[in-house]
Protein backbone atom coordinates (compact mmCIF):
# COMPACT_ATOMS: atom_id res chain seq x y z
CA UNK A 1 0.00 0.00 0.00
CA UNK A 2 2.82 2.02 0.96
CA UNK A 3 4.16 1.67 -2.22
CA UNK A 4 1.28 2.24 -4.31
CA UNK A 5 0.58 5.80 -2.19
CA UNK A 6 4.18 6.58 -3.16
CA UNK A 7 3.81 5.55 -6.23
CA UNK A 8 0.72 8.07 -7.04
CA UNK A 9 2.58 10.86 -5.65
CA UNK A 10 5.60 10.42 -7.61
CA UNK A 11 2.79 10.63 -11.01
CA UNK A 12 1.25 13.25 -9.73
CA UNK A 13 4.19 15.80 -9.02
CA UNK A 14 6.04 14.55 -11.81
CA UNK A 15 4.53 17.29 -14.34
CA UNK A 16 4.68 20.38 -11.80
CA UNK A 17 7.36 23.01 -11.91
CA UNK A 18 10.04 23.80 -8.90
CA UNK A 19 9.83 27.68 -9.27
CA UNK A 20 10.54 30.91 -7.49
CA UNK A 21 14.27 31.91 -8.29
CA UNK A 22 16.65 29.40 -8.81
CA UNK A 23 18.97 27.75 -11.91
CA UNK A 24 18.68 24.28 -10.67
CA UNK A 25 15.30 23.50 -10.37
CA UNK A 26 14.01 20.10 -10.70
CA UNK A 27 16.51 18.97 -12.89
CA UNK A 28 16.91 15.38 -13.54
CA UNK A 29 19.85 13.89 -13.01
CA UNK A 30 20.55 12.43 -16.53
CA UNK A 31 24.07 10.62 -15.80
CA UNK A 32 22.02 8.41 -13.38
CA UNK A 33 18.61 8.21 -15.10
CA UNK A 34 20.77 7.18 -18.60
CA UNK A 35 18.29 10.32 -20.31
CA UNK A 36 15.27 8.82 -19.83
CA UNK A 37 13.15 11.77 -19.45
CA UNK A 38 12.73 14.98 -21.38
CA UNK A 39 13.95 18.23 -20.43
CA UNK A 40 13.20 19.93 -17.61
CA UNK A 41 12.02 23.82 -17.67
CA UNK A 42 12.21 26.54 -15.30
CA UNK A 43 9.69 29.29 -13.88
CA UNK A 44 10.34 32.54 -12.41
CA UNK A 45 8.16 34.49 -9.87
CA UNK A 46 8.19 37.64 -7.45
CA UNK A 47 5.78 39.74 -5.98
CA UNK A 48 5.42 43.48 -5.02
CA UNK A 49 3.25 45.93 -4.06
CA UNK A 50 -0.18 45.56 -5.61
CA UNK A 51 0.84 43.12 -8.00
CA UNK A 52 3.17 40.35 -7.92
CA UNK A 53 5.93 39.76 -10.23
CA UNK A 54 6.62 36.05 -12.34
CA UNK A 55 10.06 35.95 -10.61
CA UNK A 56 11.19 32.55 -9.77
CA UNK A 57 12.49 30.18 -12.09
CA UNK A 58 12.49 26.33 -11.68
CA UNK A 59 12.54 23.18 -14.16
CA UNK A 60 10.24 20.10 -14.25
CA UNK A 61 10.22 17.11 -16.06
CA UNK A 62 6.65 14.79 -16.75
CA UNK A 63 7.02 11.10 -16.18
CA UNK A 64 7.53 9.30 -20.15
CA UNK A 65 5.01 7.07 -21.41
CA UNK A 66 6.84 2.93 -22.44
CA UNK A 67 9.76 4.98 -24.66
CA UNK A 68 11.09 8.58 -24.59
CA UNK A 69 9.96 9.64 -27.91
CA UNK A 70 13.03 11.65 -28.90
CA UNK A 71 15.46 8.86 -28.08
CA UNK A 72 13.92 5.88 -28.54
CA UNK A 73 15.11 4.70 -25.22
CA UNK A 74 12.86 2.10 -23.64
CA UNK A 75 11.81 3.28 -20.13
CA UNK A 76 13.13 1.51 -17.26
CA UNK A 77 10.12 0.39 -15.11
CA UNK A 78 12.00 0.42 -11.84
CA UNK A 79 10.30 -0.59 -8.15
CA UNK A 80 11.33 1.23 -4.90
CA UNK A 81 13.94 -0.71 -4.14
CA UNK A 82 15.47 -0.96 -6.96
CA UNK A 83 15.32 3.01 -7.40
CA UNK A 84 16.76 3.44 -4.10
CA UNK A 85 19.75 1.44 -5.75
CA UNK A 86 20.12 3.43 -9.07
CA UNK A 87 20.12 6.76 -7.03
CA UNK A 88 22.21 5.94 -4.58
CA UNK A 89 23.91 9.23 -4.23
CA UNK A 90 20.86 11.59 -3.80
CA UNK A 91 20.04 12.64 -0.67
CA UNK A 92 18.14 15.86 0.42
CA UNK A 93 20.11 17.73 2.68
CA UNK A 94 17.28 20.50 3.50
CA UNK A 95 14.05 20.36 5.65
CA UNK A 96 11.89 22.09 2.88
CA UNK A 97 10.05 21.29 0.83
CA UNK A 98 8.51 18.36 2.17
CA UNK A 99 8.45 15.08 0.26
CA UNK A 100 11.76 16.02 -1.61
CA UNK A 101 13.17 12.46 -0.88
CA UNK A 102 10.35 10.62 -2.75
CA UNK A 103 10.84 13.34 -5.48
CA UNK A 104 14.88 13.32 -6.13
CA UNK A 105 14.39 9.41 -5.58
CA UNK A 106 13.09 9.48 -8.94
CA UNK A 107 15.59 11.21 -10.52
CA UNK A 108 14.77 14.63 -9.71
CA UNK A 109 16.93 17.94 -8.48
CA UNK A 110 14.95 20.05 -6.68
CA UNK A 111 16.04 23.94 -6.56
CA UNK A 112 17.53 25.41 -3.33
CA UNK A 113 14.57 25.89 -0.51
CA UNK A 114 14.78 29.35 0.23
CA UNK A 115 15.21 32.66 -1.29
CA UNK A 116 16.12 36.31 -0.97
CA UNK A 117 15.23 39.39 -3.28
CA UNK A 118 15.28 42.79 -4.44
CA UNK A 119 12.68 44.10 -6.33
CA UNK A 120 11.89 47.48 -7.78
CA UNK A 121 8.84 48.02 -9.15
CA UNK A 122 7.01 51.27 -10.57
CA UNK A 123 3.22 51.50 -11.12
CA UNK A 124 1.06 53.61 -12.49
CA UNK A 125 -2.87 53.08 -12.64
CA UNK A 126 -6.37 55.10 -12.63
CA UNK A 127 -8.27 55.03 -9.43
CA UNK A 128 -11.61 56.22 -8.58
CA UNK A 129 -12.34 58.72 -5.67
CA UNK A 130 -15.69 58.16 -4.10
CA UNK A 131 -17.81 58.79 -0.79
CA UNK A 132 -15.87 61.79 0.41
CA UNK A 133 -16.64 63.43 4.04
CA UNK A 134 -15.56 65.91 5.80
CA UNK A 135 -15.03 67.39 8.94
CA UNK A 136 -13.31 70.72 10.41
CA UNK A 137 -11.49 70.52 13.36
CA UNK A 138 -11.81 67.59 14.99
CA UNK A 139 -16.11 67.33 14.44
CA UNK A 140 -18.24 65.10 13.16
CA UNK A 141 -17.53 64.24 9.25
CA UNK A 142 -20.20 64.37 6.80
CA UNK A 143 -21.06 63.16 3.39
CA UNK A 144 -19.93 65.63 0.44
CA UNK A 145 -22.21 65.35 -2.23
CA UNK A 146 -21.24 68.02 -4.79
CA UNK A 147 -17.47 66.95 -5.39
CA UNK A 148 -16.75 64.36 -7.42
CA UNK A 149 -13.07 63.15 -8.72
CA UNK A 150 -12.05 62.59 -12.39
CA UNK A 151 -8.82 61.48 -13.53
CA UNK A 152 -7.09 60.30 -10.43
CA UNK A 153 -3.85 58.92 -11.60
CA UNK A 154 -0.75 57.54 -9.07
CA UNK A 155 2.59 56.98 -9.98
CA UNK A 156 4.48 54.62 -7.10
CA UNK A 157 7.89 53.34 -7.02
CA UNK A 158 8.58 50.41 -4.04
CA UNK A 159 12.08 48.88 -3.35
CA UNK A 160 10.85 45.69 -1.59
CA UNK A 161 12.85 42.63 0.55
CA UNK A 162 11.15 39.53 -0.25
CA UNK A 163 11.46 36.27 1.37
CA UNK A 164 10.15 32.88 0.17
CA UNK A 165 10.48 29.33 0.93
CA UNK A 166 9.42 25.73 -0.93
CA UNK A 167 6.71 24.17 1.34
CA UNK A 168 5.91 21.13 -1.42
CA UNK A 169 7.90 20.38 -5.03
CA UNK A 170 4.81 22.31 -6.73
CA UNK A 171 4.29 25.75 -3.76
CA UNK A 172 6.18 28.36 -2.96
CA UNK A 173 5.12 31.11 -0.14
CA UNK A 174 6.68 34.19 0.51
CA UNK A 175 6.63 37.52 2.06
CA UNK A 176 7.64 41.17 1.12
CA UNK A 177 8.07 44.49 2.92
CA UNK A 178 8.88 47.58 1.08
CA UNK A 179 9.04 51.36 0.90
CA UNK A 180 6.56 53.03 -0.64
CA UNK A 181 6.56 56.35 -2.40
CA UNK A 182 4.90 58.40 -5.17
CA UNK A 183 2.47 61.02 -6.34
CA UNK A 184 -1.54 61.03 -7.06
CA UNK A 185 -2.87 63.76 -9.53
CA UNK A 186 -6.18 64.58 -8.50
CA UNK A 187 -8.89 66.26 -10.92
CA UNK A 188 -11.84 67.15 -8.82
CA UNK A 189 -15.62 69.34 -9.50
CA UNK A 190 -17.83 70.77 -7.23
CA UNK A 191 -21.58 71.37 -8.06
CA UNK A 192 -22.57 74.71 -6.82
CA UNK A 193 -26.38 74.13 -6.86
CA UNK A 194 -25.77 70.84 -5.06
CA UNK A 195 -23.56 72.63 -2.49
CA UNK A 196 -25.73 75.51 -1.63
CA UNK A 197 -28.43 72.68 -1.32
CA UNK A 198 -26.27 70.63 1.25
CA UNK A 199 -25.17 74.13 2.86
CA UNK A 200 -28.62 74.87 3.86
CA UNK A 201 -27.68 78.21 2.04
CA UNK A 202 -30.59 80.38 1.92
CA UNK A 203 -30.29 82.62 -1.66
CA UNK A 204 -33.09 85.63 -0.32
CA UNK A 205 -30.90 86.58 2.31
CA UNK A 206 -28.58 89.80 1.35
CA UNK A 207 -25.33 87.91 3.14
CA UNK A 208 -25.90 85.15 0.75
CA UNK A 209 -26.57 87.02 -2.45
CA UNK A 210 -22.39 86.60 -2.95
CA UNK A 211 -22.33 83.25 -2.40
CA UNK A 212 -24.79 82.54 -4.23
CA UNK A 213 -23.77 84.23 -7.35
CA UNK A 214 -20.87 82.81 -7.38
CA UNK A 215 -21.87 78.90 -6.80
CA UNK A 216 -25.79 78.88 -8.27
CA UNK A 217 -25.63 76.83 -11.98
CA UNK A 218 -22.02 76.93 -11.82
CA UNK A 219 -19.57 73.74 -11.69
CA UNK A 220 -16.37 74.68 -10.72
CA UNK A 221 -13.30 72.26 -11.90
CA UNK A 222 -9.83 72.22 -9.59
CA UNK A 223 -7.29 70.01 -12.01
CA UNK A 224 -4.13 68.93 -11.55
CA UNK A 225 -3.56 68.68 -7.69
CA UNK A 226 -0.55 67.22 -6.74
CA UNK A 227 -0.44 65.00 -3.66
CA UNK A 228 3.03 62.94 -2.49
CA UNK A 229 2.17 59.74 -1.35
CA UNK A 230 4.95 58.25 1.23
CA UNK A 231 4.08 54.71 3.43
CA UNK A 232 5.28 51.11 4.00
CA UNK A 233 4.07 48.03 2.10
CA UNK A 234 3.48 44.88 3.53
CA UNK A 235 2.65 41.41 1.19
CA UNK A 236 2.21 37.68 1.40
CA UNK A 237 1.49 35.00 -0.68
CA UNK A 238 1.79 31.70 -2.11
CA UNK A 239 2.69 30.56 -5.78
CA UNK A 240 1.37 26.92 -7.48
CA UNK A 241 3.34 25.87 -10.77
CA UNK A 242 3.32 23.13 -13.11
CA UNK A 243 4.42 22.15 -16.95
CA UNK A 244 5.90 19.92 -19.39
CA UNK A 245 9.18 19.69 -21.11
CA UNK A 246 10.37 23.02 -21.18
CA UNK A 247 6.84 24.88 -21.27
CA UNK A 248 5.30 25.92 -17.64
CA UNK A 249 2.53 27.42 -16.14
CA UNK A 250 2.33 29.49 -13.15
CA UNK A 251 -0.36 31.77 -10.85
CA UNK A 252 1.20 33.53 -8.12
CA UNK A 253 -1.87 34.70 -5.44
CA UNK A 254 -0.47 38.08 -3.24
CA UNK A 255 -2.29 40.03 -0.68
CA UNK A 256 -0.65 43.86 0.11
CA UNK A 257 -1.80 45.91 2.86
CA UNK A 258 -0.42 49.40 2.99
CA UNK A 259 0.90 51.68 6.02
CA UNK A 260 0.54 55.25 4.87
CA UNK A 261 2.14 58.16 6.80
CA UNK A 262 -0.18 60.89 6.61
CA UNK A 263 -3.37 58.74 6.16
CA UNK A 264 -4.82 55.22 7.51
CA UNK A 265 -5.67 52.60 5.37
CA UNK A 266 -8.07 49.75 5.54
CA UNK A 267 -8.50 47.56 2.79
CA UNK A 268 -6.85 45.29 0.93
CA UNK A 269 -5.08 44.49 -2.37
CA UNK A 270 -5.44 41.16 -3.96
CA UNK A 271 -3.12 40.33 -7.58
CA UNK A 272 -3.65 37.12 -9.41
CA UNK A 273 -0.99 36.43 -12.10
CA UNK A 274 -1.84 33.29 -14.32
CA UNK A 275 1.33 33.02 -16.89
CA UNK A 276 2.59 30.88 -19.23
CA UNK A 277 6.13 30.53 -20.52
CA UNK A 278 9.15 28.36 -22.30
CA UNK A 279 12.38 27.88 -20.75
CA UNK A 280 15.61 27.27 -23.04
CA UNK A 281 18.52 25.61 -21.63
CA UNK A 282 21.60 26.65 -22.36
CA UNK A 283 25.24 24.82 -22.57
CA UNK A 284 27.01 26.91 -20.04
CA UNK A 285 24.21 25.62 -17.21
CA UNK A 286 22.31 28.96 -17.30
CA UNK A 287 18.88 29.48 -18.77
CA UNK A 288 16.22 32.03 -19.85
CA UNK A 289 12.33 31.38 -19.51
CA UNK A 290 10.09 33.55 -21.21
CA UNK A 291 6.21 34.01 -20.36
CA UNK A 292 3.17 36.01 -21.21
CA UNK A 293 -0.09 36.10 -18.72
CA UNK A 294 -2.31 38.72 -17.30
CA UNK A 295 -2.76 40.09 -14.14
CA UNK A 296 -5.91 40.70 -11.93
CA UNK A 297 -5.69 43.80 -9.27
CA UNK A 298 -8.42 44.60 -7.10
CA UNK A 299 -7.21 47.28 -5.12
CA UNK A 300 -10.45 48.59 -2.38
CA UNK A 301 -9.51 51.11 0.30
CA UNK A 302 -10.79 53.64 2.51
CA UNK A 303 -7.96 56.40 3.28
CA UNK A 304 -8.87 58.98 6.50
CA UNK A 305 -6.89 61.59 7.51
CA UNK A 306 -5.96 65.27 8.62
CA UNK A 307 -5.12 68.28 5.93
CA UNK A 308 -4.33 70.79 7.61
CA UNK A 309 -5.55 74.51 6.21
CA UNK A 310 -2.46 76.43 5.48
CA UNK A 311 -1.82 80.00 7.62
CA UNK A 312 -3.82 78.51 10.58
CA UNK A 313 -3.68 75.89 12.83
CA UNK A 314 -6.65 74.38 11.93
CA UNK A 315 -7.39 71.21 9.61
CA UNK A 316 -9.79 69.34 7.91
CA UNK A 317 -10.50 65.78 8.48
CA UNK A 318 -11.41 63.38 5.70
CA UNK A 319 -12.08 60.06 4.68
CA UNK A 320 -12.83 58.49 0.80
CA UNK A 321 -13.19 55.25 -1.24
CA UNK A 322 -10.37 54.62 -3.37
CA UNK A 323 -10.40 51.31 -6.02
CA UNK A 324 -8.59 50.83 -9.11
CA UNK A 325 -10.34 51.16 -12.65
CA UNK A 326 -8.87 48.58 -14.61
CA UNK A 327 -8.08 45.54 -12.96
CA UNK A 328 -7.05 43.31 -16.07
CA UNK A 329 -3.97 43.85 -18.23
CA UNK A 330 -1.78 41.68 -20.18
CA UNK A 331 2.07 41.15 -19.19
CA UNK A 332 5.50 39.82 -20.67
CA UNK A 333 8.78 38.60 -19.07
CA UNK A 334 11.18 36.72 -18.59
CA UNK A 335 14.07 35.47 -16.19
CA UNK A 336 18.00 34.67 -16.68
CA UNK A 337 19.31 31.95 -14.38
CA UNK A 338 23.28 32.93 -13.82
CA UNK A 339 23.85 29.43 -11.95
CA UNK A 340 22.08 27.39 -9.41
CA UNK A 341 22.35 30.45 -6.70
CA UNK A 342 21.58 33.72 -8.75
CA UNK A 343 19.12 35.04 -10.63
CA UNK A 344 18.04 38.07 -12.81
CA UNK A 345 14.16 38.81 -13.68
CA UNK A 346 11.97 41.35 -15.34
CA UNK A 347 8.54 41.86 -16.05
CA UNK A 348 6.34 44.45 -18.26
CA UNK A 349 2.61 45.20 -17.33
CA UNK A 350 -0.13 47.23 -19.28
CA UNK A 351 -0.56 45.38 -22.98
CA UNK A 352 -3.94 46.01 -23.81
CA UNK A 353 -4.61 49.57 -23.66
CA UNK A 354 -5.05 48.99 -19.79
CA UNK A 355 -4.94 52.52 -17.51
CA UNK A 356 -2.49 50.35 -15.57
CA UNK A 357 0.97 50.18 -16.11
CA UNK A 358 3.86 48.28 -14.17
CA UNK A 359 7.73 47.70 -14.84
CA UNK A 360 9.56 45.17 -12.50
CA UNK A 361 13.08 44.05 -11.85
CA UNK A 362 13.94 41.58 -9.36
CA UNK A 363 17.70 40.23 -8.20
CA UNK A 364 17.58 36.97 -6.12
CA UNK A 365 19.81 34.26 -4.52
CA UNK A 366 18.59 30.97 -3.17
CA UNK A 367 20.40 29.08 -0.66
Amino acid sequence: MKRIALTLFTALTAPLTFANGSNAIAQVDTATSNALFPPLFEVQDNTVFGLPSLMSQEPNAALLTQKDTESETPKLDLSMADKKTTYPAKKWEHALPFFAEDVIMNGYDLPLPFGISIIYANVQQDMTLTDLSVGYGGSEKVDIDFVSFDNTESNTHTPQLKLDAWILPFMNVFATVGKLTGTVDINFAIDGNDALEQGNVDCTLIKNRPLCKALSDKRLEVEDIEASLTGMSYGAGMMFVGGWNSYFISVPVTFTWTDMDRSETDGYVVNVLPRVGKQFQFNNGSSLSLYVGTSYLKSQLTLSGSQPIPGTNQSIDYKVEQENVDKWMGLVGGSYNLSKNWMLAFEYGGIGGASRQQFITNLSYRY
